[in-house]
């Protein structure tokens, strides 16, 4: 019984490690989510100031480019970034699983011990019960 307690809590320990690993990444990827947002957004601000001002109108183009060249690379991350999380995401699942099985191998235990302690019991109450009736027939 104690090894299931003690491989229960190693696989709990190991969902622990996972859901850490899994908020991780999670945050990474928020964050490279809100450059992203961040750089269409001054996008769009420096089209707005080019529109007023005509030598800024002809650098604009160049300005456009970079920008997105440099959203596609943080979407890249991203799409990695979830790639890696949905990896996590079954891991963490795969050891929800066999945390599962050891909780219901320790519940079984803990059954079978129930059931042979009252065995035993019954066991001791019918020999009392058999011994008694013995004495009283002399």
């Amino acid at each position: 019984m104690r090894s299931f307690e003690t491989l229960l809590k190693i696989a709990q320990r190991r969902m622990d490690e996972l859901g850490i690993e899994a908020a991780r990444v999670g945050t990474q990827i928020a964050e490279l989510q809100m450059k992203q947002a961040s750089l269409k957004a001054r996008e769009e601000n420096e089209v707005r100031l080019a529109a007023s001002d005509l030598s800024l109108g002809a650098l604009l183009p160049a300005y456009r480019l970079k920008v997105k060249w440099q959203c596609d690379q943080l979407g890249a991350e991203v799409a990695k970034g979830e790639a890696v999380l949905a990896e996590i995401r079954q891991r963490l699942n795969e050891a929800y699983q066999e945390k599962a099985k050891f909780e219901q191998l320790l519940e079984q235990e803990a059954i079978r011990r129930a059931t042979d302690r009252a065995m035993k019991e019954q066991a001791q109450l019918d020999e009392v019960a058999i011994n008694r009736a013995g004495m009283s027939g002399k």
